[in-house]
């Protein structure tokens, strides 16, 4: 399953979704709200802040980042 599935099969039942950006080394969060969903990011042992959703990093997730746990991205 490519990782746009997976991020719309996931958002579709309302879960959020941890993807690691491997060329930027950043960690992107899918958060649903109520129209649609937000996008954050973090680098490792820093706090998250939210992106675009357009962003490049938000679009190199979509295409081939590594899934990740909320523990995964939780420690990062």
């Amino acid at each position: 399953m490519s990782n746009l599935n997976y991020i719309l099969e996931n958002l579709e039942k309302r879960n959020e979704i941890y993807i690691m950006d491997d060329l930027e080394d950043i960690a992107v969060r899918y958060s649903p709200v109520e129209e649609g969903y937000k996008n954050y990011a973090k680098f490792k042992g820093e706090n998250e802040y939210e992106i675009s959703s357009t962003s490049n990093v938000v679009a190199r997730a979509d295409m081939g980042g590594t899934i990740m746990t909320k523990e995964q991205y939780d420690k990062y």
